[in-house]
């Protein structure tokens, strides 16, 4: 039966060269399109390390360029903030916040690992408390660290993975340059703060001391607000804060609006890529059930003879089945050496997990679109009754 089937696709050979082509082109882009969804999907299932709900960022700029009034202002602005009683917490920060447009990274060093890549959020002690997050090891910032000797930071354990290995962080100094060391005192297991579907990164968090920090100003305001707290807190706390400031510019948004937002970058993304390869599927189901309906009519005789030689409906329409399964093996034979190579090599650093699974459930889709297309033209061949086709011959 297989020699059966071969010899009728190679007697076919153009028709059916169309269609491997087709089906070699439509796996390699269901490959790209899955293996894109799938990465942004693991990334999306995994902890974000802290809560958003209920936090309002503050954008604060001054338009003045005196340093020294400008810190004074600050100070004011949060001590202000947090005497509002819907605000339950509130932080200064940079500009990196959650869901920000925004990063800021730094290279870090511990005996032999050189330049590890991380990224770097200066935050106060309240921080921890308005973004609802838990330190797994040591502990958070606090009074105690005005006096501290060396900067206390407290890092993720991404960054203790890849620079300190199975040492235990706490305590251990990391050189910033001649002067300065820094003191790890917490590990906090998760922070992924760019994107929900961006992966984990390296970390660490920075304590901000508006008393020690005489010439920085900090243009990120995050504040937790009470429930119930909403348009009519807005604009009181804009216009209390604007009387502090009469020279600054201030906006307020949500960290649910801003996560919304970044999560367009990547769905809108996916959404289309989607689309347009579902338009080469249908090109490619359309493909197959034409030339399936085709072969079926113009091989109308060739049925009829089987059928009067006692060829049962369920074999002529496996027949026609295996045709087309076969046609698209042969296709996904030729994708398959192109797209193993991707895990293989570790093209774009992606986990080889995510390729395989991408493989996987692209052949299994080309599969099932080539059995779909072929259901109907095969069971209306096997409806065909000997008498009628030979006598129509």
């Amino acid at each position: 039966m297989i020699r059966h089937l071969f010899k009728l696709i190679w007697n076919q050979k153009k028709s059916n060269f169309l269609l491997i082509t087709e089906i070699f082109f439509s796996f390699l882009v269901l490959f790209a399109v899955l293996s894109f969804i799938l990465y942004n999907y693991h990334n999306y299932t995994q902890p974000l390390g802290f809560k958003y709900d209920k936090v309002w960022q503050l954008w604060l700029s001054p338009n003045t360029d005196s340093a020294a009034h400008n810190i004074a202002v600050q100070q004011q602005m949060i001590q202000r903030v947090r005497s509002f009683p819907e605000v339950e917490h509130a932080s200064f920060s940079n500009s990196n916040t959650p869901f920000a447009f925004s990063q800021m990274n730094a290279g870090m060093s511990y005996k032999s690992k050189k330049d590890v890549f991380s990224e770097v959020f200066d935050v106060q002690d309240d921080y921890k408390n308005v973004m609802g997050i838990e330190v797994s090891r040591g502990r958070w910032f606090g009074p105690q660290d005005n006096g501290s000797l060396h900067d206390p930071i407290v890092i993720n354990k991404k960054l203790q993975e890849e620079l300190f290995g199975d040492e235990d962080p706490i305590g251990k100094l990391i050189p910033i340059d001649d002067s300065t060391q820094y003191a790890v005192i917490g590990v906090v297991d998760h922070y992924r703060s760019y994107s929900e579907f961006d992966p984990e990164k390296a970390a660490y968090f920075h304590r901000i001391n508006l008393e020690k920090d005489k010439n920085s100003i900090w243009n990120g305001l995050v504040i937790k607000v009470k429930p119930g707290a909403g348009v009519a807190f807005e604009e009181k706390m804009v216009r209390e804060l604007s009387r502090i400031s009469k020279d600054w510019t201030i906006e307020v948004t949500t960290q649910e609006k801003m996560r919304q937002s970044k999560a367009k970058v990547t769905t809108v993304p996916m959404i289309a890529m989607s689309l347009v390869c579902g338009f080469l599927i249908i090109n490619v189901a359309l493909g197959l059930f034409g030339v399936l309906w085709y072969n079926i009519n113009r091989r109308y005789a060739e049925i009829g003879l089987r059928r009067a030689i006692g060829a049962s409906s369920k074999q002529i329409r496996n027949q026609f089945v295996g045709e087309v399964l076969v046609i698209a093996t042969f296709g996904l034979l030729l994708g398959l050496l192109l797209a193993a190579q991707f895990p293989l090599l570790n093209v774009f650093q992606l986990s080889s997990v995510i390729y395989w699974e991408s493989i996987g459930a692209a052949a299994f889709l080309i599969f099932l679109l080539a059995i779909v297309c072929a259901i109907y033209p095969s069971r209306q061949a096997s409806k065909i009754f000997p008498a009628v086709a030979l006598h129509e011959e």
